[in-house]
């Protein structure tokens, strides 16, 4: 019995030095002391620079009055330092719902909330049409827009480019259907899910309609545009009776032939003005490599076979599908970065909070700063945009809720708006992202880390849970400024940070760290 006691013991304490040796070969060599929520900063590893952070005017800035004390209240909010400073503005070119009958009741020019403020106003005079003509032709005379029916919408986005310490460094405009005269329904989305809407002989008519709006904001509103984004979501189904807003579905071969008509318009225009204006492809619904319907590498493929390919340099996605999956993104990275190397970066541009009703509190928020998180550290994302800006009532889509249509509506920020501040406020064009976690972290605690031109250190710090977080600074760096989104504050300077090397977190919490060395 001794000698098995003997033995056992033995095999005992063997065993103790094993595990050991083995949890010492886990140390993180970043924190060999082993801390509980250490930050980890490596400014040697260098990602993706960042080219700005934005929302879409989609259905809610062709309700803004101009001259309104909304229109001042909305564009200082958005696009200055005095609110949330984004940098890039997503203007919706419509398909015109708002004009078809089929979409209301009430004739042409009215407004229609249909369905959640879903139409959208086009420039182009559908009675001008004449069938006698090619739609080509058609929708090459100019005389057949009149850009007064979209004024709310494009003199807002002029407002906020122009405006008094106006933070706007890029303009994109975007479609999500080709107006429902070029289309095979006849309406801005399909007769039966996934018909391709958009018929071949109807291409440049389509290209013309989008030059015209680059046209006018270019030339007739002396404002500066970097893309047109003429195909949105193309994998997704788009069509029969519960089709929810503007849409068209094309297949792989049918967007990239599409692109190559549209390539050759855009570098006309860029000819004839001296512009740089480029290609925005191609708004993927998701990056979801192994879901059926997600398809984004077909489509990237077809468009690889032609010559124009060579100048694509960045792929838009958004978010949906797997808004939280790590795997998804690094599957998608991971073939992405195999098939082209390093010449394709990723922008994020669109994603919301996909409930129905208003969530003006932090369980969206803290989940949009886990999204953001993702999309940089996971997707390489170099810029970020929010879906809609703006919400009515208690519809849920936007980072602010304002009544539609109200010439002094109150600007209602949720959490969202402030934790999407936690990075845009803070961020400028040029920032890179460095290697940065927290390590040995609790649940629910993690960090984004940038590195500023003037080597000031930012990080986005996220405690998702119900407890407060003791976080842990490497050595050599000195928190300058604090500024928390929770429950209690909005996007507020903390008063007092910690000392000893520390910064507590508050439970539920998005918290920007200025940070030097």
């Amino acid at each position: 019995m001794k000698k098995r006691y003997f033995r056992v013991v033995c095999a005992a304490v063997a065993l103790c030095f094993v595990l050991a040796a083995f949890a010492a070969c886990k140390t993180n060599p970043a924190n060999p002391e082993g801390l509980e929520n250490y930050l980890v900063i490596d400014e040697s590893k260098e990602y993706q620079s960042v080219t700005g952070f934005g929302a879409s005017a989609a259905w809610w800035a062709q309700t803004v009055p101009q001259g309104s004390q909304s229109a001042t209240d909305l564009a200082k909010s958005l696009y200055t330092d005095d609110g949330i400073g984004l940098s890039i503005y997503r203007y919706n070119i419509g398909g015109g719902s708002w004009d078809y009958e089929a979409y209301n009741d009430h004739g042409a020019g009215d407004f229609v909330v249909f369905p959640e403020y879903r139409n959208t106003q086009s420039a182009f005079i559908a009675e001008n049409y004449d069938k006698s003509l090619s739609a080509k032709e058609n929708f090459a005379i100019a005389d057949n827009y009149d850009f007064s029916k979209d004024a709310n919408a494009l003199e807002f986005m002029k407002l906020c480019a122009v405006q008094e310490g106006s933070t706007v460094e890029r303009i994109i405009l975007f479609a999500n259907s080709p107006h429902y005269l070029l289309t095979k329904s006849g309406k801005t989305n399909g007769d039966y899910k996934y018909q391709s809407n958009l018929p071949e002989e109807n291409y440049e008519a389509y290209c013309e309609y989008l030059i015209k709006y680059l046209e006018y904001v270019v030339v007739g509103m002396g404002l500066d545009v970097e893309a047109v984004s003429a195909i949105n979501e193309p994998q997704h189904a788009w069509g029969g009776e519960d089709s929810p807003q503007e849409g068209c579905h094309y297949e792989p071969e049918e967007l990239a032939a599409f692109y190559d008509v549209f390539h050759g318009y855009l570098s006309d225009f860029n000819a004839r003005y001296g512009t740089t204006v480029k290609m925005d492809v191609f708004e993927s619904g998701n990056y979801d490599v192994y879901k059926s319907k997600g398809r984004v590498m077909e489509y990237i493929y077809a468009m690889s076979k032609y010559d124009w390919f060579d100048e694509i340099d960045t792929i838009s996605v958004h978010s949906y599908g797997s808004p939280t999956s790590v795997e998804a993104r690094e599957s998608f990275v991971y073939m992405l970065n195999n098939l082209y190397g390093d010449k394709i970066s990723v922008e994020m541009s669109e994603i919301c909070y996909m409930e129905a009703v208003l969530d003006e509190g932090m369980t969206s928020a803290l989940w949009l700063s886990e999204v953001m998180n993702k999309d940089f550290v996971n997707l390489g994302a170099k810029a970020w945009s929010w879906w809609m800006a703006t919400s009515c009532d208690d519809y849920n889509d936007g980072i602010v809720t304002w009544m539609w249509g109200s010439e002094d509506g109150e600007v209602k920020p949720t959490k969202r708006y402030y934790v999407m501040g936690n990075y845009s406020r803070f961020l400028d064009s040029g920032d890179k992202r460095i290697e940065g976690y927290v390590d040995n972290a609790d649940d629910g605690v993690f960090a984004t880390v940038f590195k500023k031109g003037n080597g000031d250190i930012v990080v986005v710090l996220t405690n998702t849970g119900n407890k407060k977080a003791v976080i842990n600074l490497p050595d050599g760096y000195t928190i300058e400024e604090a500024y928390e989104t929770s429950a209690e504050m909005d996007l507020k300077k903390v008063a007092t940070v910690n000392s000893d090397n520390a910064y507590t977190a508050s439970a539920g919490s998005v918290t920007t760290l200025i940070l030097s060395k």
